[in-house]
């Protein structure tokens, strides 16, 4: 039986929510938060194996939640992946010096999103 990966996705956006939930398969499952403060309040009652953060949130920067992240002892390990539908070496960069992992297109496909989430988890495993 093959194991299942947790993984918490702090984004407002509903489309991209259904599609994300769509996209992968029942290895996953996925906690959602559409704030930064909601997502803070609570990332510590469950242990995940990959955090997802929205490159524009409605309550906080985005910067801001992941250097709070990883200010958390509990949660500090855990690779965070921003997702926009921005897909610039600007935009990149910008969250590369925050401490991201990695980053993701939210228009990418769903067997592309699946490949990235494997290689984050395995990479911090």
């Amino acid at each position: 039986m093959p194991r299942q990966f947790n993984i918490l996705c702090v984004d407002d956006d509903l489309g991209f929510r259904r599609y994300l939930t769509k996209s992968l398969d029942d290895n996953y499952h996925i906690k959602f938060y559409a704030l930064g403060f909601e997502c803070l309040a609570k990332c510590q009652e469950w242990n995940y194996d990959l955090i997802l953060v929205d490159a524009t949130l409605p309550d906080m920067v985005s910067e801001q939640l992941v250097e709070k992240l990883k200010a958390i002892p509990e949660v500090s390990t855990v690779p965070i992946v921003i997702v926009s539908y921005k897909d610039s070496e600007k935009e990149r960069t910008r969250f590369a010096k925050c401490g991201c992992d990695r980053f993701l297109s939210k228009v990418a496909s769903p067997q592309d999103i699946k490949l990235l989430l494997q290689d984050v988890i395995n990479e911090a495993a």
